[in-house]
């Protein structure tokens, strides 16, 4: 995939007891391919600092974007601002402007308690320092994106909020990592074979060897469908080489006895439904 790469940490005690599903990662895996991104890590994690401190430190050392969701709110075990501002040696503050933003939005002053309030303000409270930026993607928004370095973004872990502050943030992020520039465009085919995936094997270790002469960017996959009698496989590559892909996709229906599939109809086979 492309030179920008990335990692997205989902924090949340919610999601590891099966309170809450996971949304965001697979709404930001599509976006990083979508803009030529290269996701390279997933990591799910609890509400623990040390866990948290742990994982950013490690992946903040191999890439380059790192997004992480969750944790944000006001209550005791929203820790994420705090403990990824321990990463890296800095002290957490109220904000000002976001302070406004809030009052502006919901006039806590007039509705919550002093306790209550102090824990509202929770949510202002933000990692401080001269590589620290904080984004305001809307007008409607009081939450920021906090970015340190350049390089970890913190966003709210509900879904919504995440989609559509990430979606508000593709300019910036466009202009960050020069996107415009080393965008790579990709081209996706999928097969449908009642193959095995033992019988698919041996033709798709021998066709990616192939396809890895031609280009390192190749990359091929076979997904089983349980109950479905058949699997498909996929073939991934840069725009570029479409020629070369098409071709490839040619050989592996006429080998395996398949038949194309359209991107749509993979996904509703992925996700249980019967087209």
């Amino acid at each position: 995939m492309g030179k920008i790469s990335a990692a997205c940490v989902i924090i949340g005690d919610e999601i590891l007891n099966g309170k809450v599903i996971d949304k965001n990662s697979s709404f930001f895996a599509k976006f990083c391919y979508d803009q030529g991104i290269q996701l390279n890590s997933i990591v799910t994690i609890g509400d623990d600092e040390d866990q948290i401190v742990r994982t950013i430190k490690e992946l903040s050392k191999r890439y380059q974007f790192i997004v992480t969701t969750g944790g944000i709110g006001p209550t005791h075990d929203d820790i994420t601002y705090e403990s990824i501002a321990k990463c890296f040696n800095l002290q957490c503050r109220i904000d000002e402007e976001t302070k406004k933003r809030m009052a502006m939005k919901s006039n806590p002053e007039s509705r919550l308690d002093p306790e209550s309030l102090k824990d509202y303000y929770r949510m202002a409270t933000l990692p401080s320092g001269p590589d620290v930026k904080k984004y305001y993607v809307a007008d409607d928004l009081w939450v920021p994106i906090c970015s340190i370095n350049q390089q970890v973004y913190i966003f709210p872990g509900i879904p919504q909020l995440f989609s559509r502050m990430l979606m508000e943030f593709l300019p910036t992020l466009e202009c960050i990592y020069k996107l415009d520039d080393d965008k790579r465009e990709y081209k996706r085919y999928f097969v449908k074979t009642k193959l095995s995936e033992s019988e698919l094997s041996r033709h798709l270790r021998n066709f990616q060897e192939e396809a890895t002469v031609h280009s390192n960017e190749i990359k091929l996959g076979s997904y089983p469908h349980f109950g479905m009698g058949f699997n498909t496989v996929s073939i991934l590559g840069e725009k570029k080489d479409d020629e070369y892909l098409r071709g490839l996709k040619d050989k592996i229906i006429g080998i395996l006895n398949g038949e194309e599939i359209s991107e749509e109809q993979e996904s509703k086979f992925s996700n249980g439904n019967r087209i």
